[in-house]
């Protein structure tokens, strides 16, 4: 998940279009746009209004954007309208931009002034039940897109560059409470902690209780317990047949881990992998680790899977090798969707869980 965010921008870059005469590519952010040829000019400033927001029809009709805004139905079953990305002549172009209102400032988000919120799409069958929420056993962090925020890492700054698995994100791990003889085991999707099934037989068709049955994870948590942690939550990636359109060629359940909270702390990448190692828990593939660079995101974000099968990848999360935080939004991990699966058919298809 991600926020949505509509900010007063600079063209950064303008660029001959070499299939259109009558159209440049501007660079906004870490976005490519499509415009009109002659309209605007590095440094001009914008509105910029990503992919993913949502315009009421009396904003869109004002802003006279009609035609860049597919209607979808939402997370709570209404049909709304949607900025979307389009190819003109071979070439992408994600999102719109429109002339800034008498007053608007460099750098300020004016999501608010237009009444622009995040599109959800809708919320696929649920596996389980909702369990009460435990202040100790937190959700994931949201992944901001790096296109939104291209500078939060800096060129040459280490970091890993891990495969964007196309399934449903999970959660296992335990809690000491103090007033408890033995930890509380929990699992749960992004959101919503979920209730442990009555009988063992029923975890291993259980979405979210699934990686709890298998040997690497149980392992892992044991010992864990046995190096005295009072909280640990192991986050990955559930995939295969049955949870996404992308199988993997798959034909059960999977999972693959991505990271790891140790007593409220997420740990650096090496020390994720060396306990994953350990115990054999299968990880999302490693595509890259070195100097960030935004090129060569955008580069490895398109390619075939590491996995297995005959997809794509969706893209890739960037983060640090060492865990740092951003004072303004938290910890620094990054998403970069690749442009083969965004232009492609199951992104059209997508749907949600909480």
């Amino acid at each position: 998940m991600s926020t949505i965010k509509v900010e007063v921008c600079e063209i950064l870059e303008i660029k001959p279009h070499h299939n259109a005469d009558a159209l440049e590519l501007a660079t906004v952010q870490g976005w490519q746009m499509c415009v009109k040829k002659g309209v605007h000019q590095p440094g001009d400033l914008i509105i910029y209004f990503e992919q993913g927001t949502v315009l009421s029809k009396k904003v869109s009709e004002r802003l006279n954007v009609g035609a860049y805004l597919v209607e979808k139905t939402d997370i709570n079953g209404d049909r709304v309208l949607v900025v979307h990305r389009i190819k003109l002549r071979g070439e992408p172009s994600f999102g719109l931009v429109v002339q800034p209102e008498t007053g608007m400032e460099l750098g300020v988000d004016v999501a608010a002034f237009y009444g622009a919120i995040k599109y959800h799409p809708p919320v696929k069958a649920q596996a389980g039940d909702g369990a009460s929420d435990d202040p100790d056993f937190p959700k994931y962090t949201n992944l901001e897109n790096m296109r939104s925020y291209p500078t939060m890492l800096a060129t040459g700054e280490a970091v890993v560059a891990t495969e964007k698995i196309h399934g449903t994100n999970a959660r296992v791990g335990f809690i000491w409470h103090d007033d408890r003889e033995q930890p509380t085991m929990m699992a749960g999707s992004r959101a919503l902690r979920r209730k442990e099934p009555e009988e063992t037989i029923e975890m291993v068709t259980n979405t979210y209780w699934f990686p709890h049955t298998l040997i690497g994870v149980k392992k892992l948590l044991e010992d864990l317990q046995i190096q005295g942690y009072k909280q640990a939550i192991l986050y990955g990636e559930v995939y295969g047949h049955g949870i996404q359109a992308y199988t993997y060629n798959q034909k059960r359940m999977n999972f693959r881990a991505f990271d790891l909270m140790l007593d409220g702390k997420y740990v650096d990448h090496s020390i994720f992998k060396s306990w994953c190692d350990k115990h054999q828990v299968e990880q999302v593939p490693l595509i890259y680790e070195g100097a960030f660079s935004l090129e060569v995101i955008k580069q490895i974000s398109d390619g075939d899977s590491l996995i297995g099968g005959n997809h794509g990848r969706e893209g890739v999360v960037v983060k640090p090798i060492v865990e740092r935080d951003n004072p303004k939004s938290g910890r620094v991990i990054l998403k970069y969707i690749g442009d083969r699966y965004l232009f492609g058919k199951v992104a059209e298809q997508d749907t949600t869980d909480v």
